[in-house]
């Protein structure tokens, strides 16, 4: 299994859209797995500072990190995966009450609609053997 990674130049820019401050943006890195330009999520990655608590600017970081990992996905096993990345920041950001995030989430899943076809994050993009409704 390869370990997931991403551009991180990618990963600047998207950091920057999804308005994620610098002195986040930073520990994130430092906390990250840097190699060859590519970062990867530290097996063991926790925030452990009592200063950089803001939930809006780490659930931000990481769904950031997730939408690179979609935007590189080559193969649809890895878009599926990116996108059960996505979704778990969408409905974490609901549970913490970070309107913006999910809001912003949501924003990216109808722009992205096009590219894979899965209606809403409620929404499995596996095949389905019986319906819910």
């Amino acid at each position: 299994m390869p370990i997931i990674s991403v551009n991180a130049k990618e990963l600047g820019q998207e950091l920057a859209a999804w308005g994620v401050p610098h002195n986040y943006a930073i520990l994130f890195l430092e906390k990250s797995t840097l190699k060859n330009g590519r970062v990867a999520l530290h097996p063991f990655f926790f925030n452990d500072t009592e200063h950089m608590t803001n939930k809006r600017h780490w659930l931000a970081v990481n769904v950031a990190y997730w939408c690179c990992v979609y935007r590189e996905a080559v193969s649809p096993f890895q878009q599926i995966e990116a996108l059960a990345g996505v979704r778990s920041m969408y409905y974490v950001a609901g549970s913490l009450g970070a309107g913006e995030i999910k809001a912003l989430i949501q924003e990216w899943w109808r722009n992205t609609y096009e590219l894979h076809k899965v209606p809403a994050p409620s929404y499995s993009a596996a095949p389905v053997t019986a319906s819910f409704h």
